[in-house]
């Protein structure tokens, strides 16, 4: 590549040239198959020599999450192998490149895209952040059509773009989105729009003109310094708006979208307890007063004071064992059992020795653990280690009641009074747990400990339990960190395995582990907030610590937050139903039977579709299976699926009725519900329901105005149906009382 300052004309006579082969920049020629399922997957390129593992790279930090929110689940390749994907090309409806340096081994890859029979509609979308070159260096065939699907082309020449340069054109629309863009003075390759694209930024420097953001007939083109600010302290913030970009990049406004944040047309709620602090002992407030252990202020102030609402509790296997938690390991032991006994709580285990480090034992040495631990004491006599790692571990820790962390603060784990094991840690802490409630409160949940960053084989031992596993991610969108750079996907690729993120950042991120403004939990609220307008981001994800317990302003914070639940429009869910809910999302496969009508396979638990810029067009009841209802939320559509339909039918039909629903009969359709609907069965002028839940709520129903219907509950007035009717604008709102730890029936039945 050379360096040039003014080459307008060798950009022209690129474009010339690249118009020339106007067949090899057709999507469409790539391929003539036509699939009926939605290619859901985004194939994200990355370069594990500069970037390490997947969980580092940009795209995940920052393109995943909006990806996810339009349906795509993101599957990660490491050109540095320089193999073939061994993704399914049928799949693929985006590839995407965020490189920021040049990347020579192209070959593997290539020899996969040119697989054009393998594709669907002509091939995958391209998507380029950054650097070019690894599309530029493809074999010529394939480098055109991809430079041509993002339509945009090069001249080969770097320019420099100093502080004269100035903005000749910006879409106002997509771009100044969370952060304003500014031209970086400095090196910058020439791109030019070709004529079928959508030029969104282009930058004049002396007269040559550089494009810097572009939207192609297949495919879009973003420069480093459209896309990401860096700002300061890394809070980063979006340039272009990445919602807008990808949407219009994928052109797939029409296809339902699978949404895990949402259940029955209402946000999701659920609450995660960290055993965090499960011991600690909270100062007394008076002299004389007993001391108490945060665990037990937990389980008396907060699982007992809020039985209506789910909580899932997780417990540190350590913790409970005398040689490990001392003197406290019984009371804690007690304060689990109380805490467990409630039919609310959700029982979780966060592992065996409070693992803070994962990767520390991705490859264990339990020789560099013992010399880490006794390093602190050891100054005088290095040659003092004994060769036998055990004995070091067991020397170190003559006291087993006392917290590694307490001797050596950087310790990767809490308990090392033997080597690590990846059997105890995962398997052998739920059975010690399931042990602890005799089995009578299964566990439903593993909670990742520490930097919640688990190796593939420990994400392996955990699937092989049968139980759900969750951790890692979440994150904050507040007033001081107001981006949405600050959310994480829903889950992260981990070799082979899959790891299910929090939705939301808890106590610690708020509060600086503690360390710093205890009242700053409270912003958790904000967060709360732009996660759900203007779009729904997230579920009401509300996660702390034990330790929590043990300070005032955390503690209301939880209790004000709890308060908030009850009386926010939300379904209140186990933490284990979200972690399914997300399998249902990477599982899902829709596939198009005609126009309007979307067949849902492999969803799992997931229960949610949602359509966006669906304002005009409404559920057909008639024609749709194995679905509840609808509920409008700005102009998107959220279409509820039967939780015991296997193979839902959604079908569309035009009509902008503030219901969102076509009835097509006088039976009820549902709008929303804050009891979870564990069966619904509709008739043609009546539906059946039953529901679970641990406080009372509302099921609302969409019905023709005004129409009579009769009501029955069990437990309430049996098969005595009371008189009912819908409101002037066909809703039909009905309370239903709680019925915890089992179901109630509900049965609406019409005139006709």
């Amino acid at each position: 590549m050379t360096r040039n300052h003014f080459q307008p004309l060798r950009i022209l006579r690129v474009l010339s040239a690249l118009l020339a082969l106007a067949p090899a920049l057709d999507p469409s020629a790539a391929s003539a198959r036509a699939c009926d399922t939605v290619p859901r997957t985004t194939l994200a390129l990355y370069d594990a020599r500069r970037e390490g593992e997947v969980r580092n790279t940009r795209i995940y930090r920052f393109a995943e999450l909006v990806l996810n929110y339009l349906g795509q689940v993101v599957v990660y390749h490491d050109i540095s192998r320089d193999t073939p994907p061994q993704t399914d090309p049928g799949q693929v409806g985006l590839v995407l490149s965020w490189f920021d340096e040049p990347v020579a081994e192209t070959a593997g890859f290539g020899d996969w895209l040119a697989r054009d029979a393998a594709f669907c509609n002509g091939g995958p979308k391209i998507v380029a952040f950054d650097n070019l070159e690894f599309w530029t260096a493809l074999r010529p065939g394939l480098s055109s059509r991809a430079m041509g699907g993002m339509g945009i082309a090069t001249d080969g020449v770097i320019h420099a773009v100093g502080v004269s340069a100035t903005v000749a054109a910006k879409d106002d629309s997509l771009l100044d989105h969370e952060s304003d863009f500014l031209i970086r003075p400095g090196d910058y390759r020439g791109v030019a729009a070709l004529p079928d694209a959508r030029p969104l930024l282009r930058m004049d420097a002396q007269g040559t003109l550089i494009a810097l953001a572009v939207i192609g007939p297949a495919g879009g083109y973003v420069h480093a310094s459209a896309a990401i600010d860096p700002g300061t302290q890394g809070r980063t913030a979006w340039i272009i708006d990445p919602f807008g970009f990808f949407e219009a990049v994928l052109d797939d406004d029409g296809v339902p979208r699978p949404d895990p944040t949402t259940f029955q047309g209402l946000r999701t709620f659920f609450v995660t307890v960290s055993a965090v602090g499960w011991l600690d002992v909270m100062p007394a407030q008076a002299f004389g007063e007993a001391q108490r252990l945060a665990s037990e202020v937990l389980a008396e102030r907060l699982v007992e004071r809020f039985a209506d609402l789910p909580i899932t509790v997780a417990i540190l296997a350590g913790d409970l064992s005398p040689g490990l938690g001392g003197a406290a390991a019984e009371r804690g032991r007690q304060a689990a059992l109380r805490a467990l006994a409630a039919p609310n709580v959700e029982t979780a285990v966060q592992g065996f020795s409070d693992i803070r480090d994962w990767s520390f034992f991705a490859a264990y040495d339990p020789n560099r653990e013992a010399a880490m631990l006794v390093a602190p004491e050891a100054a005088d006599d290095q040659g003092a280690l004994v060769s036998s790692a055990m004995q070091t571990l067991r020397d170190a820790f003559a006291d087993t009641g006392a917290s590694t962390f307490s001797r050596t603060p950087g310790a990767p784990r809490k308990y090392a009074a033997a080597p690590f094991d990846l059997g105890q840690e995962v398997g052998g802490a739920i059975d010690g747990v399931n042990a602890l409630s005799g089995g009578e409160r299964p566990v439903g949940l593993y909670a990742w400990s520490g930097n919640a960053r688990p190796f593939e084989a420990a994400l392996e031992a955990a699937e092989r339990t049968g139980v759900a596993s969750m951790g890692g991610g979440g994150g904050v969108m507040d007033a001081a960190r107001p981006s949405v750079t600050g959310l994480w996907p829903l889950s992260a690729q981990v070799g082979g395995q899959r790891q299910i993120n929090d939705a939301l950042g808890g106590d610690a991120v708020y509060t600086d582990y503690w360390t710093g403004a205890l009242y700053g939990f409270h912003g958790f609220r904000e967060t709360l907030r732009r996660t759900e307008e203007p779009r729904r981001l997230r579920p009401f994800h509300l996660s702390f610590a034990a330790r929590t317990m043990l300070h005032f302003e955390t503690r209301r914070a939880v209790e004000t937050f709890l308060q908030l639940a009850r009386s926010s429009a939300v379904v209140p869910i186990r933490a284990s139903a979200h972690v399914a809910a997300v399998r249902g999302f990477l599982s899902a496969r829709i596939a198009s039977e005609g126009p309007g009508l979307w067949r849902v396979r492999d969803r799992g638990a997931l229960q949610t579709l949602r359509l966006d810029h669906a304002r005009t067009r409404a559920l057909d009841m008639a024609a749709s299976q194995g679905v509840m209802g609808a509920r409008r939320k700005g102009d998107s559509l959220y279409v509820a699926l039967d939780p015991g339909a296997e193979a839902p039918l959604v079908a569309l039909a035009d009509g902008d009725h503030p219901s969102g629903i076509v009835l097509g009969s006088d039976a009820p359709a549902l709008l929303d519900s804050r009891p979870v609907v564990e069966s619904w069965n509709r008739g043609t002028c009546s539906v059946a329901l039953e529901l679970s839940g641990f406080a009372e709520g509302d099921v609302v129903l969409a019905a023709p105005p005004q129409a009579e219907y009769g009501v029955a509950i069990t437990g309430v007035n049996g098969d005595r149906h009371r008189a009912v009717a819908a409101d002037a604008a066909g809703v039909l709102t009905i309370r239903v009382p709680a019925a915890p730890g089992g179901l109630r029936g509900l049965s609406v039945k019409g005139g006709c």
